[in-house]
C-alpha cells in the first residue's frame, strides 16, 4: 500500500508540473540580417517571475537555440466612473447653517484602486435625531369667575384643561366688584375670583443629531492589467540530427517545447488511471481471500 501511494503521488506531481509550465501566446521564428531568432511571447499577470520563462538550450528544425534576452512591457489599463461617498457626523443641532460649518466642501477619495476628488452635494444632506429624552414643562392658566354674590370657594372649579393638559387649582384672588349701602356703611355686594391653575406637560426632545452627507464626483483608475514578456533565443545551424535534453530532462529532436507539457500531462493522467484500476482489483482480491476461510469453516461444522 505504501508503494502504491508513492506511485500515485509521483504521478500527480508529474501532472502538476506539466500544467504549471507557462504556454506562450505567440511563437515567431525569423532571420533578421543573418541572425536566426526564435521569439516566444507570454502575457502574464503582474508579479510573475520572468526567470521561470527562460528555457535551457534546445534544438528545433535544424537550429540550436540559446537564450539571448527578455523584454518586459507593462499593459496599462485606465478607467473612470461616477462615485458617491457618504459621510456621517454627530451634531448638537439640526440647523443646516451650523451643520455646513462642520462639513468640508471637498473630499479626497482613494480606495486603493480608484482615486479622485469628490464634491459635497448640498441637496443630499440628511439630519435625524440620534436619541430622545422625556422633558417636563410647566403649563399655567388663569380664569376670571364672576360676578358672584359671595366669595365662596364652591364657585371655583378644582381643575381646568389647557392644550390637552389637565391643570389643578393653585391660587384664587377674590376681588370686590360691587357694593351696597347698608345703614351708614358700604358693604360688598358682588365678587369675582381670579383663579390660577398649573400642571406639568411631558414631551420628547432630541438628545443629539446624526447628519449624513454625500460627496459625489468622478474617480479614475490607472493600473497594470498584465505584463507581456518577449523571450528571444538565438539559433545556430546544426549539422545532422542531434538529440539534446530540454529543460524537463527528456531528449527530443525538433519537438517544440510547448508540446512536451501536454505529453507529460497525458502520461501522468494515464498512470493515475492505471494505478486506480490496480488498486480497485487488489482490494477486491483481498476481500475474496478473507471470505474463503469463512466458507470452509462453515462446511466443516455442517459435516
Amino acid at each position: 500500500m505504501k508503494r502504491l501511494l508513492t506511485c500515485l503521488l509521483l504521478a500527480a506531481a508529474l501532472v502538476t508540473n506539466a500544467c504549471a509550465l507557462e504556454v506562450p501566446t505567440d511563437t515567431t521564428i525569423q532571420n533578421l540580417n543573418g541572425s536566426q531568432q526564435l521569439i516566444k511571447t507570454y502575457t502574464l499577470p503582474p508579479g510573475t517571475d520572468p526567470q521561470q520563462l527562460i528555457e535551457e538550450p534546445f534544438e528545433q528544425e535544424g537550429y540550436r537555440y540559446t537564450f539571448a534576452e527578455i523584454v518586459k512591457e507593462e499593459n496599462q489599463v485606465s478607467d473612470r466612473k461616477y462615485h458617491t461617498e457618504t459621510v456621517t457626523l454627530e451634531t448638537g443641532t439640526k440647523d443646516l447653517g451650523k451643520i455646513l460649518e462642520q462639513l468640508a466642501t471637498t473630499l479626497d477619495y482613494d480606495d486603493g484602486t480608484y482615486s479622485g476628488v469628490l464634491t459635497l452635494d448640498h441637496t443630499a444632506i440628511r439630519t435625524e435625531a440620534s436619541g430622545y429624552a422625556s422633558k417636563a414643562k410647566t403649563v399655567t392658566a388663569t380664569k376670571t369667575i364672576g360676578p358672584l354674590d359671595r366669595n365662596d370657594m364652591s364657585y371655583i372649579p378644582a381643575t381646568t384643561v389647557k392644550d390637552g393638559v389637565t391643570l389643578n387649582l393653585s391660587n384664587v384672588d377674590w376681588q370686590i366688584i360691587g357694593t351696597d349701602l347698608v345703614g351708614d356703611a358700604l358693604a360688598p355686594a358682588s365678587y369675582q375670583a381670579v383663579a390660577t391653575y398649573s400642571g406639568k406637560s411631558y414631551h420628547k426632545v432630541a438628545t443629539g443629531y446624526i447628519t449624513s452627507a454625500d460627496y459625489v464626483g468622478e474617480v479614475t483608475r490607472d493600473d497594470v492589467e498584465s505584463v507581456t514578456y518577449k523571450v528571444t533565443y538565438l539559433g545556430t545551424e546544426t549539422s545532422g540530427i542531434n538529440l539534446l535534453p530540454d529543460r524537463s530532462g527528456v531528449s527530443v529532436a525538433g519537438l517544440p517545447g510547448k508540446i512536451l507539457p501536454y505529453a507529460l500531462g497525458i502520461l501522468g493522467a494515464g498512470i493515475i488511471a492505471t494505478l486506480g484500476v490496480l488498486l480497485f482489483r487488489s482490494r477486491r482480491a483481498l476481500r475474496q481471500l478473507q471470505e474463503e476461510p469463512e466458507d470452509e469453516s462453515e462446511e466443516e461444522e455442517t459435516k
